[in-house]
Parts: structure tokens; sequence; C-alpha cells
């Protein structure tokens, strides 16, 4: 019964008005009832797909897995293991191993030759066209020692400018033909997940070259293979267009219709605990890449494309932050970054270096081959307590947050 003055019922303890009866009576009554009628009507919001990579989150980085038959089988049970359901490989890196290079049909024809291997155990492949660190057959010449911008101490051989003006045209182009349409011919393509048009390429003082380079390397394999996804092979805003983390030339190239796929590559992003945010989001070294620029650029941009963190890892010993390589600092430090790139969107992960013998096919300074002690290879899976085998945990048990895994399987550490 209504009252002069207010509503005698009870809410939470307090009194409602007439004015907050009539309010909801013919407002927020009509409203509700409105939302409710056309819930169904509402788009839903759209979750991470972490079966993304083949039906997993994890990336086998191995640059030389096409050229290298030390281990196969054993690097094979190593990615069934790890839940890792796509090997990235580089097409050109056979020149590291072999006394000549290969052309685009013999590494197409290898590719097709590992196939039954790949298919028999549910991986697939992520194939880089050109490695900047390591160009295909006959582009030597257009590739040197390069200073890298903001850091003159850091000194790459990489491909220089005069190939993305038009150089790649001679070698590479016919070159990118030659591995896809020999795919294609000796029925492989279906252990293909992503062509990528190179790794970490990049014209870092112009950077309009680079952009240029994609839309035409983009539309051309897009034309040779219009079903399989194409990844960006990326590093960051930051290698794309030094110093400027809003940089349109980098929006440019994310935004390529071409791109189906957005990578970045991270070593050493050293983050501490940030009070304002609750998590461990402050950067005390930005490592190689300050990705973070990345994530702020891309949700600012809505892009809606999948963002895979390509290569991620901490090196082995990097002073003053940890001297052991299987210490603890090491590890805490890694698990921040995955966490970190977890909570920012990210839905894949491809720690370097990902092998059961760095000594032999890996890096052995970067990525869980680099920590020592006991893999999870050498126990079938089963878990051991060894400094190699935590960060492995933390991996193969994506998209869970590392800290959880921690917390559930070693909960002696402190971390």
């Amino acid at each position: 019964m209504l009252t002069k003055g207010y509503v005698s019922s009870k809410l939470n303890g307090s009194e409602v008005t007439r004015k907050q009866f009539l309010e909801y009576v013919l407002l927020k009554g009509p409203l509700c009832a409105w939302w409710f009628r056309n819930l169904q009507e509402s788009p839903p919001q759209t979750a991470p797909s972490y079966e993304f990579l083949n039906g997993g989150c994890l990336i086998a980085n191995h640059h030389e897995f096409l050229f290298t038959t030390d281990l196969f089988w054993e690097q094979l049970a190593y990615y069934r293991i790890m839940n890792a359901k796509v090997i990235r490989a580089m097409a050109t890196d056979a020149n590291h191993l072999i006394p000549r290079q290969l052309s685009g049909v013999e590494v197409g024809a290898r590719i097709a030759l590992l196939a039954p291997a790949l298919r028999l155990t549910g991986i697939k492949l992520m194939v880089a066209l050109t490695n900047n660190h390591c160009p295909i057959p006959g582009d030597d010449k257009y590739a040197g020692n390069r200073a890298q911008v903001g850091d003159p101490t850091r000194v790459y051989y990489e491909i220089l400018e005069p190939w993305f003006e038009g150089g790649f045209r001679e070698n590479y182009l016919p070159f990118v033909k030659d591995v896809i349409t020999t795919v294609q011919r000796l029925g492989a393509q279906d252990v293909i997940f992503a062509w990528e048009p190179g790794n970490e390429l990049h014209t870092p003082l112009n950077p309009e070259k680079l952009l240029s380079f994609y839309r035409e390397t983009t539309a051309f394999i897009k034309d040779l293979d219009s079903e399989t996804l194409i990844a960006s092979g990326t590093m960051g805003v930051n290698h794309i267009h030094p110093g400027h983390p809003w940089s349109p030339v980098a929006q440019e190239v994310y935004e390529l219709e071409g791109f189906d796929i957005i990578t970045l590559h991270t070593y050493d992003l050293l983050l501490d605990w940030d009070s304002s945010t609750g998590h461990y989001d402050r950067a005390v070294s930005a490592g190689d890449m300050p990705i973070d620029w990345d994530f702020q650029l891309i949700k600012a941009m809505n892009l809606g494309k999948p963002v895979v963190i390509e290569e991620i890892g901490t090196t082995g010993t990097l002073r003053p932050y940890w001297h052991d390589p299987g210490g603890l600092g090491r590890l805490a430090y890694e698990t921040r970054v995955i966490d970190y790139t977890l909570r920012n969107g990210a839905i894949g992960w491809g720690p370097w270096s990902l092998t059961t013998q760095g000594e032999r096919i890996g890096d052995g300074y970067r990525g869980p081959c680099s920590y020592p002690g006991m893999s999870l290879f050498e126990t079938n899976g089963q878990p051991t307590d060894s400094p190699r085998a935590r960060i492995e945990e933390c991996y193969r048990n994506l998209p869970q947050s590392p800290f959880v895994t921690l917390r559930e399987k070693f909960p002696h550490l402190r971390i």
C-alpha cells in the first residue's frame, strides 16, 4: 500500500521512495522486459579460441626441422607430450646445414616427404618462406651486417633494403612459387597450417618499404594458395618502426587483408609487480621487444585477428637478474611474461628451440632446452621436479595460467 511519502517495503534495509518505485515501474521495468525478450538476439561475447593452432595453443619452434633427420621421431614424440600441434620451420635454414643450398622444389619435396609422419602424429607445419638472418639461394648479395636502430652494439646479419625495393622479385618470388606448388602437386598441402612471407623481416629506417613488400607478397601467396592461412612473422611494432609505439605503418601491416594471424616475438621481457593493476605488468626490462606496445595498439585498433606469441623465452644467463640458467629467478620471470601475454589476449605460444637436445638441434641458450635437468620427454610425460620440467609444464598446460600450473604441480616452490 502506497503511503504519502514512500513505499513501506524494504530493499537491503533501505526504504524505496515513491519516485524510485515509479521510475522502476515506468522506465526500468519495461527496459528489463525488453532486454530479456531480445536476449537471444544479443551478440555473444567472443571467447578466445585456444584451439586455433590446429586444435591446440602451442607451437614447437624448430627452425631446422625440415632439414635435420637427427632424432626426427624423437622430436615428434616430444611434441606430442608437450601438446604442440604446430611445428614452425624455416624454408631456408638448410643453408646452415648442408654443402649446398636447396631450391624451392627441393624444399617443397622435403615437406611432402615428411607429410605422412606429420599426419600420423596430428601435427602441421607453419613455414617461414625466408629468414631475415638466412636468405634464400641467390639472395646473399642482398644481405649484410647491420647495427640495430636504437642499439648499435647489436649487429645482425640481415636482408637489407635493396631486396625490399624490388630485389625479392628476382629469386624470392620464384622460390616461394616452387615451394608452394610442389607441396600442392605432391599432395601435401593438408599438413601446412600457415605460410609466412618471412621470419622477422624489417626495413627499420624506411618501414613503408616493408609494408609495400607485404602487400605484394601476401597477394602473391594467396593467388597460389587461397586455402592456407598466412601469418605475419613479425616481431612487433618496435621492430617494424623503431621508437614509434603508435606507428601508422605497423597498423597498416597488421590490418593487411592478406594476414590472417599476427605474430609477436619476445625474449627477456622482465616484469615486476604493478600495484595499480594487481598483476606483473611493470616492465623492468623490455628485452629485445616491448610487446606491451603491440597489445596497446592491437586493442586500440580492435583488430579482430588472432595474436600468437610465435617466439617467447628467456636467455639462459642474464645478469644481474639471474646467474643460474635453472634458477627460480629465471623461472619466475618467464612465467610472468607467459601470464602477461595470456591476460592480454594471446591465443598461442611458441617457446623458442623446443627440442629434446639443445646441444645438437637447438641453440642451447634460449627456450626449454636451455634449462638444465630431465625433460618431460625423458619421463614420457610423467611429472618430474627439474628446472626444465617446470617450464615445460607451464607451456604444455596452457591456456591455464602458469602460476596455477606451478602451484598445482610444484607446491613447494615460491614463485
